[in-house]
């Protein structure tokens, strides 16, 4: 309980620092866009890189990889259902708070410290669809909803999947890995030491957009993010944990991530497509300890 704590508090701590140093004149507002390119075209394709430098893809993978894509596409089905008579932008909202877990930021650091290397590897599996989803699919369906019906073509389709660059990161990887291709141990090595800094930048991010004044609809779209994400991870973890014909530990461990917090980019993409990017850093900042919470709570049930 100690170590959740900590990694809780120490992440509050950089969101607080972010909005504090903003707040003081020794940031602004505007230099969340210089922030968000640094975390999103080069710190966290490097962490990326690094986290395949102990990876191997085998047939035992293909399970929570497909989880991956399958709860992110449920959780879409559900968010475009249910939006449909909302405007783009708020539409768009939803989508990219809604889907998709971090995992890589704070879940597996922390799941780390409870299980062993087998259980990690499930958990990157399950991350390597997620994250193709969030930074890819989920991102290109919101924009394609927040420019409305029948403004973007194919091409521009693919143009925004393939602009996102820890998308192509990840599929450059995984295809190596499908080829049993590495790089050379240095690559790997410094990919790690510019990785380690994606963690603090992004955090901090989320306190450069952070802005607690929202007006009362956006206070209900966030209960709504909050909701949703809540009742679709009890749904998983109950399908998972008690219907999946999976070993125990596959079980275990997929139960608990599928209530992953939100996105640590979300109030990036989120203003991308239009909507209030104060709003997600608020969600974010929120989910981060709450999601950490509950993890913690379900693994003293299953007694792990």
């Amino acid at each position: 309980m100690e170590a959740i704590i900590v990694k809780a508090a120490g992440f509050l701590l950089i969101i607080a620092l972010g909005f504090i140093l903003k707040s003081v004149g020794l940031f602004r507002a505007e230099d969340s866009r210089v922030l968000a390119n640094l975390v999103l075209k080069i710190t966290l394709p490097m962490s990326i890189i690094h986290n395949f430098a102990t990876l191997t893809l085998s047939k035992t993978h293909l399970v929570p990889i497909g989880l991956g894509f399958l709860t992110n596409f449920a959780v879409i089905g559900l968010v475009l259902l249910l939006t449909r008579k909302m405007n783009g932008a708020r539409r768009a909202f939803f989508l990219i708070n809604c889907a998709g877990y971090n995992l890589g930021l704070c879940v597996l650091p922390y799941l780390q410290s409870f299980f062993d290397a087998e259980a990690v590897a499930i958990i990157c599996m399950f991350d390597v669809s997620n994250a193709m989803m969030c930074f890819g699919g989920t991102f290109t369906i919101a924009m394609t909803v927040a420019k409305g019906r029948g403004q973007m073509d194919k091409k521009e389709i693919v143009r925004t999947l393939f602009s996102s660059m820890p998308f192509v990161t990840y599929l450059l990887m995984i295809v190596m890995a499908g080829l049993h291709l590495r790089f050379p141990e240095p690559v790997y090595t410094v990919a790690g030491m510019i990785g380690e800094a994606n963690a603090f930048l992004a955090m901090f991010l989320i306190g450069l957009l952070f802005e607690p004044k929202i007006r009362r609809s956006e206070a209900k779209d966030m209960i709504s993010v909050i909701s949703v994400r809540l009742i679709a991870g009890i749904a998983f973890a109950l399908i998972i944990y008690f219907c999946l014909p999976l070993p125990l530990l596959y079980r275990q461990v997929l139960a608990l991530v599928v209530f992953g917090p939100i996105l640590s980019v979300a109030p990036v993409y989120t203003e991308r497509c239009g909507y209030n990017r104060s709003v997600a850093a608020v969600l974010n900042s929120f989910m981060l300890p709450f999601s950490l919470l509950i993890i913690t709570i379900l693994m003293m049930v299953m007694h792990i």
